[in-house]
């Protein structure tokens, strides 16, 4: 990890929140996510007995561009890959930024009961617009608790910044433009995209 997100975990005050472990395994997978060009986001799933069960983070454009590639559909990609035969009645789903409306989608059909994210969307977060779904989502989503996570506010302020001010939003949505032309050269420099 670059020693300056390193430094952006390190310097996090003493956990006195429930939800804060949680909270700094989401940011790290974000600064991740960043560090390799993509979008700062980090999700990871939490089992019943309160054990990471998986992790992941956006990577869209890790080899080229896949819209699928979000960090939530990530680790329900796992889960359904990796542990078929889970009870999703109790896991919990931590994630950095607030799902959008492709995510949120993927959510309520996974059986993932809640969802806990530390930073709001404001421009494509979805969950706040769930009460105009037509009926059948609309009951899929009455059976999932969305929700600010439970952290110190150090946590839900990174998870912000990485995806607000340390990304250069304006040149990620250049690569998807340029994906939607056909351009298969996406490979710039993450540097640039992380604002390093």
């Amino acid at each position: 990890m670059h020693p300056t997100h390193l430094a952006l975990l390190e310097q996090a005050p003493a956990s006195h929140c429930n939800e804060d472990v949680w909270a700094r395994l989401c940011c790290e997978q974000a600064l991740l996510a960043l560090e390799e060009g993509c979008y700062a986001v980090g999700a990871l799933l939490v089992n019943q007995a309160g054990e990471l069960l998986l992790s992941g983070r956006n990577q869209v454009f890790s080899n080229h561009y896949d819209s699928a590639r979000h960090a939530e559909m990530q680790v329900i990609d796992q889960l359904e890959t990796l542990h078929p035969g889970q009870d999703r009645n109790a896991l919990t789903l931590y994630v950095s930024l607030q799902p959008c409306m492709m995510c949120f989608a993927r959510i309520l059909l996974s059986g993932i009961p809640r969802v806990r994210y530390l930073a709001r969307d404001r421009d494509g977060g979805f969950p706040g617009r769930h009460t105009k779904l037509p009926p059948v989502w609309a009951n899929l989503a009455s059976r999932v608790s969305l929700a600010q996570a439970d952290v110190d506010p150090y946590w839900s302020n990174l998870a912000d910044r990485a995806i607000n001010q340390l990304q250069e939003p304006a040149a990620l949505r250049q690569r998807i433009l340029r994906a939607w032309e056909g351009d298969h050269e996406l490979a710039i420099d993450a540097g640039t995209i992380s604002g390093n």
